[in-house]
């Protein structure tokens, strides 16, 4: 794994930590939580783990596994 896969994998597996307690109320926690833990994680990419965390997390019944949620993140970010 290269260092960029590395960060992506940590952001957003603690993205999918933060989501389920924090989607509804507060994204913008989970979007500086990441910008602070992983300093060398581009903002768009932060922006992007965020939303789609956010939105998996609010999406009841459509709402992908977070396992499977992670993966397809990682591979079409990577």
């Amino acid at each position: 794994m290269t260092n960029l896969t590395t960060t992506l994998a940590a952001a957003i597996a603690s993205a999918v930590r933060l989501a389920p307690r924090f989607a509804n109320e507060d994204g913008e926690l989970i979007f500086n939580s990441l910008m602070d833990w992983y300093p060398t994680l581009a903002e768009g990419h932060a922006d992007m783990i965020t939303r789609r965390a956010c939105m998996n997390a609010t999406a009841g019944s459509k709402a992908v596994g977070w396992d499977a949620f992670a993966a397809d993140l990682l591979k079409e970010m990577a």
